[in-house]
């Protein structure tokens, strides 16, 4: 018994003692798809004509680089499905701008994007980014090098945990898509897969950067001046600064030389605290940049095109490259936030490039950044279903002298109990041992000395989560493990 535990925990465990990048993973939830259909339903989410496969939520944390190169561990969430496919298409999906550290997708927050891409199918990972969640220090915000990296680094952890420990596979094709600050990732992912040659590991099929900024420097930055210096969201012009300063260190050395007291001490407070939510942010920052910022300074940014931050803008600009793979850039007429011009004029550079496949798409003429994300998200999920491969049902088993088909699983997927039928082809001992997901053992059922012939078990495992178990069926010194899944 102890040897067996052993065997198969060594076996599971293998991953986290060999893995490159996968740190930790805990799993965080795991629902239905008649609980994901409600959940969607109860945030809003139109799901009538939708049907949804169950999903298991990890939180996962991984090593990575911050933005100096040095060594670094983050965190992100991974979504799997419930489904008896080995081989599934993979999602990443980056969300918005969050001021509080806590407001990650690894402490469930936007989890519901995860559930949708995941219930639909998709392997599904979430980054929370630099910054953000188990990583320390101020979060690099909209700067595309980091973005892209936690977010790539999450995919390869990922990866290592499915392969290994959940024994599936994605089909390698990876869609990328994100709103908001998201856009704007999600356009740095595909661009650093690109100039960095990594087609090979990560094949993009498509990418969907939703109601993002991509020529900040050129579109966002002067229609947040555009008539009276005024713009609803204000605060991210300070979380921007604070970035860009840290990463590279040619704005400012104290917060007084940009900002107007009290919000100089305010602002410098927030930002190392991590605490204060965007609506708090919000209501601290007024509308008109002129009144909490030096008027030198913003004047000196306005008439310098060599300004520090002018520069630093231009550095993480994303519109001035050429994707291969198809991009969809959706957004809306009246979005007053992430301006509609970033997608018309990313859009009109990349193909005056030669971008093969580059579209920009107002999918409502009178949406706004609140209202333009379900249109986005449910447009982007269409565009992908069309372009996947379906996921592949292959049974995986590990080395073993025993052949697949003498072990037969039905139903798998199974909500409350599944048959185990298995073929002794000579005279020898035998034992069933059900793992979860960790290696534990939930239930292990010896046989003893057998005759040949075929021999049935129900698993009656109606009190047992959903999720992603193992069967061993063990002949003498033969074993073979299979993958099955729980739904309910």
């Amino acid at each position: 018994m102890k040897k067996l535990l052993l065997a198969v925990s060594l076996i599971l465990m293998t991953s986290f003692v060999n893995a490159q990048y996968l740190v930790s993973a805990t799993e965080l939830l795991s629902k239905n798809g008649s609980q994901i259909k409600n959940i969607l339903n109860y945030w809003g989410w139109e799901t009538d004509t939708m049907t949804f496969n169950g999903a298991v939520m990890y939180k996962i944390t991984y090593n990575t680089t911050d933005v100096f190169g040095e060594p670094t561990v983050a965190s992100g969430a991974l979504f799997v499905p419930l489904i008896s496919c080995d081989t599934l298409p993979f999602v990443s999906y980056q969300h918005g701008t969050e001021f509080e550290k806590i407001a990650v997708p690894s402490n469930t927050y936007g989890y519901t994007t995860g559930l949708f891409f995941s219930g639909n199918g998709y392997i599904a990972t979430m980054p929370d980014y630099l910054g953000m969640g188990d990583n320390p220090g101020l979060h690099p915000y909209v700067h595309w090098e980091s973005e892209a990296t936690a977010s790539i680094d999450l995919i390869r952890a990922a990866r290592e945990y499915l392969n290994d420990i959940l024994l599936i596979r994605d089909n390698n094709q990876l869609f990328i898509v994100g709103y908001s600050q998201g856009g704007h990732a999600t356009m740095a992912i595909h661009k650093y897969i690109t100039v960095n040659n990594l087609q090979n590991e990560f094949n993009v099929i498509a990418s969907a950067p939703l109601s993002g900024v991509y020529p900040i420097y050129d579109v966002q930055w002067p229609e947040m001046f555009d008539e009276d210096s005024s713009y609803y969201a204000a605060e991210f012009l300070p979380y921007g600064m604070a970035s860009y300063q840290m990463v590279y260190g040619n704005l400012y050395d104290n917060y007084d030389e940009y900002y107007d007291p009290p919000y100089d001490s305010i602002i410098a407070d927030w930002l190392i605290s991590g605490i204060h939510t965007g609506y708090e942010w919000n209501q601290l920052i007024p509308d008109n940049f002129y009144d909490f910022m030096q008027d030198s300074v913003l004047d000196n940014i306005k008439s310098n095109p060599d300004h520090p931050w002018n520069v630093d803008m231009r550095e993480n600009d994303l519109h001035n490259w050429i994707p291969q793979e198809p991009v969809r850039m959706l957004y809306c007429g009246m979005d007053s936030m992430a301006f509609p011009e970033n997608s018309i004029m990313a859009r009109d550079t990349m193909n005056a490039m030669g971008a093969p496949d580059v579209q920009a798409m107002d999918l409502d003429p009178n949406g706004t950044h609140e209202t333009c994300f379900l249109c986005n998200i449910y447009y982007a999920l269409e565009w992908f279903d069309s372009l996947a491969a379906p996921g592949i049902m292959v049974g995986i088993s590990m080395p073993t002298d025993i052949k697949q088909h003498e072990i037969s699983l039905y139903p798998n997927p199974f909500s409350l109990s599944i048959t185990i039928e298995y073929e002794l082809s000579k005279p020898s001992t035998a034992d069933i041992t059900i793992f979860n997901h960790l290696g534990q053992i939930v239930e292990r059922i010896s046989l003893g000395n057998s005759q040949p012939g075929i021999y049935q078990f129900v698993w009656k495992a109606s009190r047992m989560p959903a999720g992603i178990y193992f069967v061993q069926v063990r002949a003498g010194q033969k074993a073979t493990t299979r993958k099955i899944v729980k739904m309910r």
